[in-house]
């Protein structure tokens, strides 16, 4: 049994004939010990996707409208407050992008870590786990730096921080929202490789979202690629970056620079991700694809499985 199993999820905002829907009908499992990179444009459904895991979209606006979400077996969709309290944090934890965002900026970063011990391990809710914790992340110094405030940082210093929080609930699976969008480059690297090693440390799952197809080949175990609220391919990362299917995928692929290949100008994809609500009849990426067929416009494509393991939302993926 997957440790997260989200089958036909479906997620609303508005009511009645005024409804959007932001996620329809997404599907995918992650194993114990597995990463998944959820990718995309900006507006694609991602970041709702992986909220919902644990319920913290809003509801109102937001109407959780069909599907399961099936978190070690449980329907967090049936749960109740105090069931979702439990997981949240002490199952799933989260992990987003702006650090210096989620940070409060008026409580030094040890109180901060140890107001999350205290939810879900009081008994360890101390300096010496704050410490342990800082040591794993990797700060430096970290008996000085558990007094320090968030402004005292470095950018990616206060990412390691938000990783220290999510990991002092010792959760089954972490959820990183674009955890590298706002940092240079080479703490990007950095930021992933301690993923990677947290991952294998404390076998743990992990679902990373991310725009950027160049980093899913650091990580990646599997890929779900996701265009206006659906799956449009879901395979293997490797075999995904060495022949992707799908029309949309292949696009992200062109659009990432490749080092040794001297370009006039970056390939980009061709108009926008469709407001919600505005999603064109058919196959919802046909305005912007290269290979649309007449009746593309016409025949919404179900996601079909055309290899082992290599699902893709698209009749004319060859």
């Amino acid at each position: 049994m997957p440790l997260l199993d989200i089958r036909n999820l479906q997620l609303e905002f508005g009511t009645g004939k005024d409804a959007l829907r932001a996620v329809d009908g997404v599907s995918f499992t992650i194993a114990e010990g597995e990463t998944l990179c959820l990718v995309g444009e900006s507006g694609c459904g991602k970041s709702v996707s992986a909220l919902s895991i644990a319920r913290l979209v809003p509801t109102p606006p937001a109407r959780y409208v069909g599907g399961e979400i099936l978190l070690n077996g449980r329907d967090v969709l049936k749960m109740d407050q105090r069931e979702l309290r439990s997981i949240r944090g002490g199952v799933v934890s989260y992990i987003f992008q702006e650090p210096s965002a989620s940070l409060n900026p008026v409580f030094r970063v040890g109180n901060q870590i140890k107001e999350s011990l205290k939810l879900h391990r009081p008994q360890f809710a101390t300096d010496e786990e704050v410490i342990r914790l800082l040591k794993l992340v990797g700060i430096p110094a970290p008996e000085s730096r558990i007094r320090d405030y968030p402004h005292q940082m470095s950018g990616g210093m206060q990412q390691r921080i938000m990783i220290a929080m999510a990991l002092a609930s010792e959760p089954k699976l972490l959820v990183a929202d674009e955890p590298t969008t706002a940092l240079d480059v080479t703490i990007q690297a950095q930021i992933l490789e301690l993923l990677r090693e947290l991952k294998q440390r404390l076998r743990m799952s992990i679902l990373l979202i991310t725009h950027n197809l160049g980093i899913v080949g650091d990580i990646a175990d599997r890929v779900a690629v996701m265009y206006a609220g659906q799956i449009v391919e879901l395979s293997p990362a490797r075999a995904l970056l060495q022949r992707p299917l799908h029309p949309y995928t292949q696009a992200l692929m062109n659009s990432v620079p490749q080092l040794g290949h001297e370009l006039d100008r970056l390939q980009a994809i061709p108009g926008n991700v469709p407001n919600l609500g505005q999603f064109p009849s058919g196959c919802r990426f046909h305005p912007r694809c290269p290979k649309a067929q007449s009746d593309c416009s016409q025949k919404a494509p179900e996601l079909v499985e055309v290899e082992p393991g290599r699902w893709v939302r698209c009749p004319y993926w060859k």
